[in-house]
């Protein structure tokens, strides 16, 4: 009984410890992106999460590039203090995956944030981005 009276207290112990860090952090973003759905339209995903910040298109080269023959847009909301938020679009721009932007967060995370070259200003990639 003592050895289960122990190893109950360990479980909560750890539990404690360790359930912050695998839930990430819950911003508004994120609460948001953990609605979306496979095969919702980029329109739906735009009005649900707002304008995106950052768009990957099929010519990109150099730090993000598509290397799928299955997604063909990727989008990328700031969602500090956590890592982005990222949608993958098929051709059809239907969602195929996303990330929640939970797995790094807080003033110690690594926060990668995409360069200004996959900016959602450039004219190039602003209609993909609202």
């Amino acid at each position: 009984m003592k050895e289960l009276y122990v190893l109950i207290i360990s479980s909560v112990i750890l539990f404690l410890f360790v359930s912050p860090a695998l839930s990430g952090e819950n911003t508004t973003l994120s609460k948001k992106a953990a609605t979306l759905k496979m095969g919702m339209a980029r329109q739906d995903v735009i009005t649900l999460l707002g304008n995106s910040s950052w768009a990957v298109i099929p010519t990109d080269r150099g730090e993000l590039y598509l290397n799928s023959s299955t997604v063909a847009l990727a989008l990328y909301w700031k969602n500090t203090p956590c890592s982005p938020v990222a949608v993958d679009f098929d051709h059809n721009y239907k969602v195929v995956g996303w990330d929640e932007g939970r797995a790094s967060c807080g003033a110690n995370a690594y926060l990668f944030e995409p360069s200004d070259a996959y900016s959602c200003r450039k004219q190039d990639r602003k209609n993909l981005c609202e």
